[in-house]
This record gives C-alpha cells, sequence and structure tokens, in this order.
C-alpha cells in the first residue's frame, strides 16, 4: 500500500463488503472491456449507474440482481465478487479520484484516516472508450448489430414479452461472437425506437427488469 500525504477530504463512509465489490467488479469491466455506460445498459440501468458507484461519491449500494446479471455479463460466479473480511472493520472510509491520462483513464482510490495520512488502496487504469474504436471499426461493429438486430425483428423475438438489454445482448453475441459490442447494440436498438415513427420498438423501465426494450 502507498501512504499519501495526510489532507482533509471528507471521504464516503461505507462498507468493506461494498469496497470489495464495487473493486472486483471494476476490475472484471475493465479487463472485459466494457465502459461505464455499456455495463449500466446491460444491466437495464441509466447510463451513469456504474459510474456513480464506482466513484465512491454517494452511498449507493449494488441489489442482488445486478451482481448475479454482472456474473452472467462476465462469466463467473456471484462469489468471485467477494472475498473474506473477516477480522477486518465493517466500515471504510474512502476518497477517489478519477483522471485522464493522454488514451487512458485512471482511477484511484483512497482510503481516509483520523489522523494519519491516507493511503492508496488501488489504481486502475483502462483505455478511454471514446477513443477504443477507429472510425472503420466503429462502422463495421454498427453493421453486424443491425444485421442481428433485423434478424431478431423477423423473428419475432420482441413479441412476446419484453426483453432486457443483456438477453439482446447474449442472443447477439451468441450469434455473431465479439463483433458484438454493446456500445453499438444500445445504438442499433435505439434506430428501432419511436411508435410514431413505426419502428417497430419501445424501451420502457419495467419495474423488475429495469429498463427494457418490446415490439410496439
Amino acid at each position: 500500500m502507498t501512504i499519501i500525504s495526510k489532507r482533509r477530504e471528507k471521504g464516503l463512509k461505507t462498507t468493506y463488503l461494498n469496497f470489495d465489490l464495487i473493486y472486483f467488479i471494476q476490475l472484471k469491466r475493465i479487463a472485459s472491456q466494457f465502459s461505464q455506460e455499456e455495463l449500466s445498459f446491460l444491466l437495464g440501468r441509466k447510463k451513469g449507474f456504474v459510474a456513480d458507484r464506482e466513484s465512491f461519491k454517494l452511498n449507493k449500494e449494488l441489489w442482488l440482481g445486478d451482481v448475479s446479471a454482472m456474473a452472467k455479463i462476465f462469466n463467473c460466479h456471484t462469489v468471485d465478487f467477494f472475498r473474506s473480511i473477516e477480522g477486518i472493520p465493517k466500515e471504510i472510509k474512502l476518497w477517489a479520484v478519477q483522471s485522464r491520462q493522454g488514451d487512458y483513464i485512471q482511477y484511484q482510490v483512497f482510503q481516509l484516516h483520523e489522523e494519519q495520512p491516507m493511503e492508496l488502496l488501488y489504481m486502475l487504469n483502462e483505455m478511454d472508450p471514446l477513443k477504443r474504436y477507429h472510425e472503420n471499426e466503429a462502422v463495421t461493429f454498427l453493421h453486424h448489430a443491425r444485421i442481428e438486430l433485423s434478424h431478431l425483428m423477423m423473428e419475432d423475438f420482441f413479441n412476446n414479452q419484453p426483453k432486457t438489454p443483456l438477453e439482446i445482448f447474449s442472443v447477439c453475441r451468441n450469434r455473431a461472437g465479439n463483433l458484438i459490442r454493446a456500445v453499438f447494440l444500445e445504438q442499433a436498438l435505439n434506430e428501432y425506437l419511436g411508435e410514431a415513427n413505426g419502428q417497430g420498438l419501445k424501451r420502457y423501465k419495467h419495474k423488475d427488469m429495469g429498463f427494457v426494450y418490446e415490439a410496439v
């Protein structure tokens, strides 16, 4: 651990359990090359859902359903997001800093102490999602997202019941592999929205599943 000179940031008091959960999710998210917005989309949440939690600015914890969904997204078990905290105090006070370093976003999280310098708990670097794809790559990924969605529309995939973004993503990924990227799938889905324009899909917030898509 790195000790940083003492400062007087207010910080956020949260549980060690919540800290560990968010830390392991952030590790897996970056390793899987999902941006914060992409993961929020796949969870059926608003765009800032994941960013709000990773920033440790507000005491917003995750629901069990969100954790279960992320285990499917990262192809792991829910226990992979937790570790034994026996003998560790239940609460921790955190200060998080996010900055851009060239083409990367850097995340630093510190533990604040009452009478001691703050301590660097971890530092992660992520390729800036806005710079991840070249123009030709973006065109290609969007093209394949449109193709797979057009197949689902012809198969009446959205007709029987509302579909979560994760369900849609999983089916498209099974068919086209890594040619399907969440950010472009969301963009392609948006092209089908708008009942007034006869596009074929509507998006709304389901009380249990978050944002879902259904045939108009």
